[in-house]
């Protein structure tokens, strides 16, 4: 039997409230999407208030959101889907890059710009609780339908308590490149700290010509939504959709990198100019 050295690599069980968890979690089949979309700068920095993060990727007065789709059928817990809202991010104190935009394209461990969930509804409680418990995830109950066919894309969330629709991602769009493996730097908040942690990958991504997609809210106000709403993004086209059917990922145990609510020992000021010389 032919085993993958990508997931040869050490686990250590962590417990939770909805049992033991082995981390990292293997990923290793699955469907995965990101949809970029542009935003207004001052609505992105709104959502990420009192985070001691701001948006990473922006040009002028606008800024890059995505939403990210995904459906692990096959991974070391059972199998499971999401449909987040995320901000490429970077930290307000510390080392700053140069180029973000650059910074996408390096290995994820060697980023100093990364991905916040502002919110992640998922269709496994267990997921729920184990995604709020280790990394600080706000990961909410939900019912989602994810289909990626081909060059087209269907992905339906509603809510888990009440059935309400919440939000509807589709379209179709030709693959027009092939990218190499993209890892994603995540940035957390757990017990008022910043957590960092990796999702490494092993699949190539399909870069989509965004022809007719678009993302559509559901009537009425809910908390998933509410964020979506304030950036715009209902009705909204996005600038590029990235996806792959044959998805294979590590997520790993997260790292504290900051106390909220804490001075920098170092102005930044005076750090860029110790840096200097």
């Amino acid at each position: 039997m032919q085993i993958d050295p990508f997931f040869q690599v050490p686990q250590r069980t962590m417990e939770t409230s909805s049992g033991p968890v082995e981390v990292p979690v293997l990923y290793k089949e699955g469907d995965y999407s990101v949809a970029l979309f542009c935003t207004r700068l001052h609505r992105a920095q709104a959502l990420l208030r009192n985070t001691s993060l701001r948006p990473a990727m922006t040009f002028g007065d606008y800024a890059i959101v995505s939403l990210v789709m995904a459906r692990f059928t096959h991974c070391s817990e059972s199998g499971y889907s999401i449909a987040a809202l995320a901000v490429p991010v970077s930290r307000c104190q510390g080392f700053q890059p140069v180029s973000p935009w650059r910074e996408l394209f390096s290995r994820p461990d060697q980023r100093h710009m990364g991905f916040y969930l502002v919110n992640c509804p998922t269709d496994s409680l267990r997921m729920m609780h184990v995604g709020r418990e280790l990394w600080g995830h706000p990961k909410t109950p939900a019912h989602i339908d994810l289909q990626l066919e081909k060059s087209g894309l269907l992905c339906k969330v509603e809510c888990m308590e009440t059935q309400q629709p919440l939000f509807e991602f589709s379209g179709w769009g030709p693959k027009v490149w092939k990218m190499r493996p993209l890892g994603f730097n995540m940035f957390s908040i757990l017990n008022n700290q910043m957590m960092r942690s990796i999702l490494e990958t092993s699949s190539p991504f399909d870069v989509h010509l965004p022809l007719s997609f678009r993302l559509k809210l559901g009537a009425g106000d809910h908390p998933t939504t509410r964020p979506m709403r304030k950036l715009g993004l209902d009705g909204k086209r996005p600038l590029a959709v990235i996806s792959t059917n044959l998805f294979q990922g590590r997520f790993n145990e997260g790292v504290v990198i900051e106390e909220l609510g804490q001075e920098p020992l170092v102005e930044r000021g005076r750090l860029r100019n110790h840096l200097r010389a």
